[in-house]
């Protein structure tokens, strides 16, 4: 028989018994079915190219593509998005089966062992089978199976995953505005290139020769990505009657822990591991007349911004704290009106024109010196966040607080990289002048 016939049908009954009962997100469930049937198409497609397979192997394939899609419409007809409330109970009642060691639960729940150092299983590799536990549903290639049953490493379900996710963007300023890069393996190199990388000739007459030209050729650049982790501490056993309460715990713990993090890593992380914006070497500096922060007015922003070519600058914004935006809306006139902020006004969100964005990463007003950093004009886009996919937990109980205190302890690992690209002439540190 066909050897890739033989590979095509087997892709195909793994599909099949990985075709998800549930997800967190009308889009998640759009997502799912438009990149299940391209894998279809591509299943198809392999199918009709094989010259040397017989008729009644092509056909075999073709009649279970159309099992496949017959399961798919009775599940997308089936399939509703899982409430706020589902997903905590759900995560609550994994932590728990982790916790206690239950791998069927996990299994049913769609959670799988994480047997790997670097290169980490992926959930949907696995399915969970009554009397033989976790069982992968290809070949992990190189790499032995090993022990499933005794590994206290879990990844979560890419659905609860996803939740996750989407609820630490609400924590984060900047996850929403950044450039988000997926990664299979611990490091890509992006391609970095000015304007005008291409120089480009015009020809006034046949047969004119052609100038060698020299493209601005782009430099690459390492995105690494290293792996955070963090303890979520619990007080009392797991029990079912908390599994909500539980869930929305570790959901609330994580997002709001991961949240600050990644803009800590976006904007003031001093090499450690990445270097934020407001630390960027090639970074264009302009300086307020004076060391005295309070001096600052909005002309201030105003030479700054013309720092930044005008293709650039209408993607860019403000980063600052908001005791720096108090001070810009409530610079009074000569009879001492505010020319920006009546009293019964909120808070400005544009400066000159342009978005600002508030942090409180940012340095405030009361702590500036001499040489230092009020505020940042940048395109956010040009932070790159490299994302490998999973979460990880694990139970973790070897500590000096479980023995005194009976606190107990969820670990949870995550893997990310930072990198902000062409801070020259596209990036301005507004500064204080130097002493």
């Amino acid at each position: 028989m066909n050897e890739v016939i033989v590979s095509l049908q087997q892709k195909l009954s793994n599909m099949k018994s990985l075709v998800p009962t549930e997800a967190a997100t009308p889009e998640q469930i759009s997502k799912y079915f438009n990149e299940t049937e391209e894998l279809i198409d591509g299943i198809l497609k392999m199918a009709d190219s094989q010259q040397t397979a017989s008729t009644s192997e092509i056909e075999g394939v073709k009649e279970a593509v159309k099992e496949l899609r017959n399961l798919l419409k009775k599940t997308d007809a089936e399939m509703k998005p899982l409430s706020y409330r589902d997903v905590c109970y759900n995560l609550g009642k994994a932590l728990c089966a982790a916790w206690n060691k239950d791998h069927e639960t996990l299994g049913q729940l769609k959670f799988c062992p994480n047997i790997r150092a670097e290169k980490w299983n992926n959930p949907k590799d696995f399915t969970w089978e009554t009397g033989k536990g976790f069982v992968p549903s290809k070949a992990v290639l190189g790499e032995p199976i090993g022990n499933l049953a005794n590994n206290d490493q879990y990844l979560i379900n890419p659905i609860y995953e996803e939740t996750i996710m989407q609820e630490a963007a609400k924590q984060s300023q900047m996850m929403n505005l950044v450039t988000h890069r997926p990664m299979n393996g611990p490091s890509i190199f992006i391609p970095e290139r000015d304007r005008g990388g291409i120089e480009l000739k015009w020809l006034t007459s046949y047969g004119q020769k052609i100038d060698a030209t020299k493209s601005n050729m782009p430099t690459r650049t390492e995105l690494k990505a290293y792996t955070l982790a963090g303890y979520v501490p619990f007080f009392d056993e797991f029990g079912e009657d908390v599994f909500v309460d539980l869930g929305k715990m570790f959901l609330e713990d994580f997002t709001e822990a991961y949240g600050q993090e990644f803009d800590r890593q976006c904007l003031i992380a001093d090499d450690d591991p990445f270097t934020g914006a407001i630390n960027m070497e090639h970074a264009e500096v302009c300086r307020i007349q004076s060391t005295d922060e309070s001096k600052l007015t909005y002309l201030d922003f105003r030479k700054a911004e013309l720092m930044v070519e005008p293709e650039e600058r209408k993607y860019c914004k403000w980063f600052l704290h908001e005791t720096f935006l108090n001070h810009i809306a409530n610079i009074q006139d000569d009879n001492h009106n505010p020319i920006w902020r009546k009293p019964g006004d909120g808070m400005p969100g544009r400066i000159d024109g342009y978005d600002v964005v508030e942090s409180r990463l940012m340095p405030q007003l009361a702590d500036v010196e001499a040489d230092s950093v009020v505020a940042i004009f940048m395109n956010p886009k040009r932070i790159i966040h490299g994302n490998r996919k999973g979460i990880e937990i694990k139970r973790f109980d070897e500590t000096t607080e479980s023995l005194e205190y009976g606190e107990l302890f969820m670990r949870f690992r995550k893997r990310d990289g930072f990198l902000v690209t062409r801070p020259k002439k596209n990036m301005v540190l507004l500064k204080t002048a130097e002493a």
